[in-house]
């Protein structure tokens, strides 16, 4: 292989190679066992009727960086899933957060964190409701 194209292959994997070394903060556990004993903050956005896609989408960055709080040990962001419509089925929430935190005290410096009030100040206007459970995970799959 030439120089030139080891040097192009090089720069193309380059990203990949970094994104795979890097270190990532609030990440899925890898083993589901790891969240048993945790608190897992459940989050349900219903949004208002008039909301845009363009508001959608900023709120989709907000959620983001709402999740960037470092006392947050793992976390999940959802919309409605396509499943068929049941009696006991919702989907009229628009976005859903699952997070976990290790410690009852992350969970107090998340919920006063300046980035938190800031994303309730910012985005309020654009829903509804909001519907939060709290669990302590108490099993989990292997």
């Amino acid at each position: 292989m030439s120089y030139s194209l080891k040097f192009s292959a090089l720069i193309l994997c380059l990203p990949l190679l970094i994104g795979c070394t890097s270190e990532q903060q609030n990440t899925k556990p890898v083993d589901q066992q790891e969240t048993v004993g945790l608190l897992q903050h459940n989050v349900y956005f219903y949004l208002n009727e008039d909301v845009t896609e363009a508001e959608k989408a900023q709120f989709e960055k907000g959620l983001e960086k709402l999740m960037s709080i470092e006392e947050i040990y793992s976390y999940q962001l959802g919309t409605p899933g396509p499943t068929p419509e049941r009696e006991v089925t919702d989907h009229s929430f628009g976005y859903s957060i699952f997070s976990w935190f290790k410690t009852m005290e992350d969970y107090e410096i998340y919920a006063e964190h300046p980035t938190h009030l800031e994303f309730i100040d910012e985005y309020s206007s654009l829903w509804a409701d909001v519907k939060v459970y709290d669990s302590e995970v108490i099993s989990a799959s292997e």
